[in-house]
């Protein structure tokens, strides 16, 4: 047997425990009041550390999208206008070139910021632009106008005109370009990614902000590829091309035949428009992704002039590229060709660029 002193003490500990005692041949006896009453307590805060809990768990996610909201709605305002000066020996560099007519240059920009992406440009360097460009004596122009240029009507452009685009919708092409657009009295275009828009990303314009946009004045608001510069894959190897430059292959179903890839391209213009048409704005320009839609090489030799049709169709003119980046002032004819600006597109670059391109008076 065993010593009763001891049981007697693992007796009043298993009941200062909360646990039932025993008698000697195992019954159990009734639970002391004290282990009861601390039981309930300590089954009370169990619950009533989560329901503690509980508000913040709702609470701060509201706290954190509340915060993401105003922050993305302070940035959609433009930033002031970086002030630059032209050096002498820019100045002097960065003279007018020969007044022409029946052509006009275009540029385009990816964005104003520092995105380490290649296409972004600083906010320093896009105003640097935008003075050589004064200097020069350019004089920017609508989209309506670059229309009529485009039909033939090119009496009503002002001297030297040139076009300023941007591709994408991206917030920072507004932030860091309307308060210097503003400074020179020039005009842009941008051509928007409609479903980035309609997702709200916080990169991209707001449909709000693209209206404030077009009632400054100082934008046209135009159609973009719904989903930006998307490639897709024509091949089994996992070649890739500008959506619009190719049929399309897929695992299992090989390639697509030249009708699905019409009614493919097809149904995104038709998106693209309508989206726009419905948020009150009327495009009559369209950016082809990547500036191809086959006439550089295809996989199917139909495709450059189904699209050339099909563009024609929807809108008055669609912009395209030269693959060496090097294209001439645009002309009523032909396609409309961009000269894209980089990350590495220097004042003296785009200098050059005006200065070798231009066409001799008419």
């Amino acid at each position: 047997m065993g010593n009763p002193s001891s049981h007697g003490r693992r007796e009043r500990a298993r009941g200062e425990l909360g646990m039932s005692a025993t008698d000697g041949v195992g019954r159990a006896r009734a639970p002391s009041r004290t282990g009861s009453r601390e039981r309930r307590l300590r089954r009370a805060g169990l619950l009533l550390l989560p329901l503690s809990l509980v508000p913040f768990v709702f609470v701060v996610p509201q706290i954190l999208g509340w915060h993401s909201f105003l922050a993305r709605q302070s940035a959609g305002h433009p930033l002031p206008a970086v002030r630059v000066q032209l050096t002498r020996a820019q100045a002097r560099r960065f003279q007018p070139v020969p007044l022409y007519r029946r052509s006009v240059p275009v540029l385009l920009y990816h964005g104003i910021g520092d995105r380490d992406d290649g296409y972004a440009i600083t906010r320093r360097t896009f105003a640097e632009h935008m003075a050589a460009l004064a200097r020069m004596r350019f004089h920017t122009i609508t989209i309506d106008q670059y229309v009529r240029f485009r039909n033939g009507d090119a009496a009503r452009l002002p001297p030297r005109p040139i076009l300023i685009t941007f591709d994408d919708g991206l917030l920072d092409s507004y932030r860091g370009a309307d308060r210097v657009l503003a400074e020179h009295g020039f005009n842009a275009a941008v051509f928007v990614s409609t479903h980035e828009v309609d997702r709200r990303n916080p990169r991209y314009l707001t449909w709000s902000e693209l209206h404030r946009m077009r009632d400054s004045g100082r934008w046209d608001v135009e159609a973009g590829p719904p989903d930006g510069y998307e490639r897709v894959a024509y091949d089994g190897f996992g070649r890739t091309a500008s959506a619009y430059a190719v049929r399309r292959y897929t695992e299992g179903w090989g390639l697509e035949s030249l009708a699905d890839y019409e009614q493919r391209v097809s149904m995104e213009l038709f998106d693209v428009r309508g989206t726009l048409r419905a948020q009150g704005f009327e495009p009559v320009a369209f950016a082809v992704p990547k500036g191809d839609y086959g006439q550089r090489g295809s996989n199917d030799a139909r495709i450059a002039p189904l699209m050339r049709g099909l563009l024609h169709r929807q809108f008055e003119v669609a912009f395209t590229q030269r693959p060496d980046d090097d294209p001439g002032y645009t002309r009523p004819r032909g396609d409309p060709e961009r000269f894209e600006i980089h990350a590495n597109t220097t004042t003296d670059r785009l200098y050059m660029w005006l200065r070798d391109h231009a066409p001799r008076k008419r």
